[in-house]
């Protein structure tokens, strides 16, 4: 646990108690703050119970010393959480997890933050395993893994994923290596559009020491010529499908360092992690590396002892010659792209509870999907769009339901791989993705007895 020992005595608020709000109360509690915790759920934990507080009784808030919020509280938009209100009439400061860690962060230690729509729970996993094997003392967390409050002080490296959500909160920025992968629609709602989510990322930029951005979308090529024009630091430019002008990308399946104009071959394709979304991932990890003191040869051995991110395109099992795969944590369209662009002759189960856009952006790899198994709350909405484009369909409401249905009816349509790749959140039947991945798997492992 990260040691606040600065906020001894110490009046805080702590608004929300989902995983991160618990980090941050059991970590304020070990600093022997006086904490005021406050849900809009009943908190039933008797633990906790003594901590509970109203954070909208106006006298409890004028007497904080400051508010930490928990990333699932609203700012902003769509509307700003009624204790941010009351905190902002009052002049009470509002930090998230982030800020109380950098705040007692000491000068040896180096953060690697790692932000983007799509691919940066690799890219964190990735450089982590790297980083790891080669000696590097260093812990993982944020928006991937641990909480950052439940990490432990006094290692060299923290790499931490992230979210729109964990960057919008913070407010004590200038990390050593900051790396933004790419921008596609997400999270439009909390953001208040396109714009408010774009602002959210980029934030990940100020005061970097080291920048690395991945300029295959027009979002992030963008915010990369600002920083090059606003004369930023040590700025390099990854991309999965070319090589960028002094920056690391990918020609003829290898892995090309250019950042000195000279095209170094660094390694060759890795077939765990193919596809141009993981070599993007592949090239920010390198480019996070280089920058870190790890040599090219560490990086290209222990990028191949790297197993594949579980719920990420994870091979389940192979049942009666066709392959099940577990993309649980593809949410949307962007990234169930990636998937369809790798996979052929597939039965698809996709659904849940929707996001932006939807899934018309995929529309031109249809004629990839022999069936497709509807779940969720969006299934009815789906299965007719997916009918009028020629694709067959059946509503199948539950992902066991699915599973069945799909395993049943390959015996007839003979597919290569049975997806689950929902494009969707996971929350109208699951708690996570991850608990989605996990129940798909136990579905098939299930069939395979």
């Amino acid at each position: 646990m990260i040691a606040l020992n600065y906020l001894e005595n110490k009046r805080v608020g702590v608004l929300g108690f989902g995983q991160t709000g618990r980090a941050i109360v059991d970590a304020l509690i070990a600093a022997k703050a006086e904490v005021f915790l406050y849900d809009d759920a009943v908190i039933k934990s008797d633990e906790y119970k003594k901590y509970t507080a109203n954070l909208l009784n106006e006298d409890i808030v004028k007497s904080l010393d400051f508010i930490a919020i928990s990333p699932g509280i609203h700012l902003y938009w769509p509307n700003p959480h009624n204790a941010v209100v009351m905190a902002r009439k009052y002049g009470i400061e509002l930090i998230g997890d982030l800020d109380l860690f950098q705040k007692q962060k000491s000068i040896n230690e180096k953060i690697i933050a790692i932000t983007g729509t799509n691919g940066k729970s690799t890219t964190t996993a990735l450089i982590y395993h790297i980083f790891q094997q080669s000696g590097k003392r260093s812990e993982i967390g944020g928006n991937f893994g641990p909480p950052i409050l439940s990490l432990n002080n006094g290692y060299d490296f923290y790499v931490l994923e992230l979210s729109s959500y964990q960057l919008e909160h913070a407010n004590i920025l200038g990390f050593d290596t900051s790396i933004l992968l790419n921008i596609t629609p997400d999270h439009l709602t909390r953001h208040g559009g396109m714009e408010g989510y774009i602002a959210a990322k980029q934030k990940i930029f100020i005061n970097a020491k080291n920048s690395i951005i991945g300029i295959d979308d027009a979002h992030c090529k963008n915010i990369y010529n600002f920083l090059k024009e606003i004369k930023q630091n040590n700025v390099i430019g990854i991309s999965g499908k070319f090589i960028p002008e002094n920056g690391i990308g990918w020609k003829d399946d290898c892995l090309v360092d250019n950042r000195f104009g000279q095209n170094e071959i660094i390694c060759e394709k890795y077939l765990k992690l193919d596809g141009n979304h993981n070599r993007q991932n592949i090239a920010a990890a390198y480019a996070a590396c280089i920058q870190n003191g790890i040599a090219k040869s560490e990086f290209k051995k222990n990028l191949f002892s790297f197993s594949c991110l579980e719920h990420r395109q994870e091979f389940v099992e192979e049942i009666n010659g066709v392959s099940y795969i577990n993309d649980s944590k593809a949410t949307n369209a962007d990234s169930v792209e990636q998937a369809l662009i790798r996979f052929d002759n597939i039965f698809w189960i996709l659904g849940g509870r929707p996001k932006e856009g939807g899934i018309f952006s995929l529309q031109k790899y249809f004629h990839k999907i022999k069936y497709a198994f509807l779940i969720g709350e969006v299934a009815d909405e789906w299965y007719a769009l997916l009918r009028s484009n020629n694709v067959n369909a059946e509503i199948s409401y539950t992902l066991e339901k699915s599973v069945k249905q799909a395993y049943l009816k390959a015996k007839t349509y003979k597919p290569d791989f049975v997806l689950l790749s929902p494009a969707c959140a996971s929350f109208d039947q699951f708690k996570s993705f991850e608990e989605r991945g996990e129940k798909f798997k136990e579905f098939v492992r299930q069939l395979a007895k």
